[in-house]
């Protein structure tokens, strides 16, 4: 039966299941008959091509499989221990530019002399000592939106977050899926900030020692470097009461499961640091304006600032012909004050005294809603049968009763619980939903349609599924 919906039910826990990337999420599914059913899967992927690993709740992970994955997830990174990938760089930096070499396709750092074992790769040479310093620069970003997103912030876009940082009056900066912010730092010793990188790219760990940089995965809170790993993240929490939080997570991501990692990191924080429990970390949180709904609902006390924040290898979200009309939809999150975060004025952002606030020179100030009401770098206009500001195209339907683009298609359906049809509640409150579906009643159905499964896997991740399990019969000697 096809699914009308997953959401988020648990967070991660040790106690769940592992897959590559760390323990497993609990997710519900909702079928269209009202029914449901709970199963774990990576915190990390949202496409099962990326990361297979899926069980129902109900179902037991067998020790054999658990044992597989485990093999799995110690494969699937460098056997190699950070320290030993980050020594490789004091010789390379001892080489001339010329002899300096780092293979894409192995993923390490080389001297000319090894060139010979990499004949078959894909090389950059020669390596400057800025590149060195900054390798996100040359590194071959990771585009998967579903898994890394590794998108990098212009130049001008660091030096304004940097600047934020800075107003703040940070002493440190935890950069959550942050390298470029994290490499300016480090590359600038005049700023006076500690830094410490978090992220699932594990090629950092060839030019940051493990005191600055750790292999994370910020949707499970999950560090692959084990007890050693977790005592550098608190050491520097508690080396620095006057910490700032700066995160780029991809965008595709689960906001539920990144607004539980920010709570985990300021109670860490607290604790660590030896502060008041109702102390706040200031927090920068860069995500599109139009998910501006997702992150509040998560995260209530993040305000969003006009500042659209550019990258320099996003197909739109960047400045120049391919870029957005009105400029990047990417915006930056924050539980600061936003009248103690000037925006640069010669980028085109003015101060409204009504708001106490910097913005967009486009954001005119609306009498009506007393506030600066555009969100996409265009001047809204304020409908009096809406009674708010909307997008200068919108149209008002009487049908819709509401603002709406000129070609869109009516309809009366009003948003609610698709399980019940109610207007007080969404599906996951229904109390109207059924029982999930155990995996025993779920077989019982299919004998009784007198279904069988084929014995040809209908993709790749149930091709992998049908191994692991041939695997595990193996290892049983069944």
């Amino acid at each position: 039966m096809a699914a009308r919906g997953v959401a988020v039910v648990g967070v991660a826990s040790t106690e769940n299941p592992a897959c590559v990337h760390g323990p497993t999420v609990v997710f519900e599914r909702f079928l269209q008959d009202g029914s449901t059913r709970r199963f774990y899967a990576c915190a990390a992927c949202r496409d099962r091509k990326d990361c297979a690993f899926f069980l129902w709740a109900d179902q037991t992970l067998s020790h054999t499989k658990r044992r597989l994955w485990a093999d799995l997830y110690t494969a699937a990174w460098s056997k190699i221990p950070h320290r030993e990938r980050y020594k490789k760089l004091k010789a390379v930096r001892r080489a001339a530019a010329g002899d300096r070499v780092y293979c894409k396709t192995c993923c390490v750092l080389l001297l000319a002399s090894e060139r010979e074992s990499h004949l078959s790769c894909s090389l950059t040479t020669p390596l400057t000592d800025t590149q060195l310093a900054q390798p996100s620069t040359f590194l071959p970003p990771k585009e998967n939106a579903k898994v890394e997103a590794q998108y990098l912030f212009s130049a001008r876009s660091v030096e304004v977050l940097v600047g934020l940082v800075k107003c703040v009056g940070a002493s440190g900066v935890l950069c959550v899926g942050a390298p470029r912010i994290h490499e300016a730092l480090t590359s600038t010793p005049a700023l006076r900030m500690a830094s410490l990188l978090m992220d699932i790219d594990d090629r950092y760990c060839s030019f940051f020692p493990p005191e600055s940089f750790l292999h994370y995965n910020m949707f499970n809170h999950h560090l692959f470097g084990g007890t050693a790993a977790h005592d550098t993240y608190l050491s520097f929490l508690t080396a620095n009461e006057k910490l700032v939080l700066v995160s780029d997570p991809p965008f595709g991501g689960r906001m539920e499961l990144l607004a539980h990692t920010l709570h985990t990191i300021e109670a860490d924080w607290r604790t660590a640091a030896a502060l008041d429990p109702q102390a706040t970390l200031p927090v920068f949180l860069v995500f599109p304006y139009f998910l501006e709904a997702q992150v509040v609902a998560s995260l209530p006390t993040l305000a969003m600032m006009d500042y659209q924040v550019d990258y320099d290898n996003h197909p739109i979200y960047s400045k120049g012909p391919k870029g957005m009309k009105h400029g990047s939809a990417v915006r930056v999150f924050t539980n600061q004050p936003l009248h103690a975060l000037p925006l640069p004025g010669e980028e085109g952002y003015r101060w409204c005294e009504p708001c106490r606030r910097w913005v967009h020179h486009a954001n005119a100030h609306c009498e009506v809603c007393r506030a600066c009401t555009s969100k996409d770098g265009r001047t809204y206009k304020h409908c009096d049968e809406c009674e708010r500001c909307v997008k200068p195209a919108w149209v008002h339907c009487a049908t819709c009763g509401g603002c709406r683009p000129p070609d869109h298609q009516c309809s009366t359906l009003p948003l609610g619980c698709y399980t019940c049809g109610d207007l007080d509640h969404k599906h996951l409150a229904c109390p109207k939903r059924k029982r999930s579906v155990s995996s025993r009643e779920s077989k019982k159905k299919k004998r009784k349609k007198g279904s069988k499964e084929s014995a040809i896997p209908g993709s790749l991740p149930d091709e992998r599924h049908r191994d692991l399990d041939i695997l595990a019969q193996l290892v049983d000697g069944k």
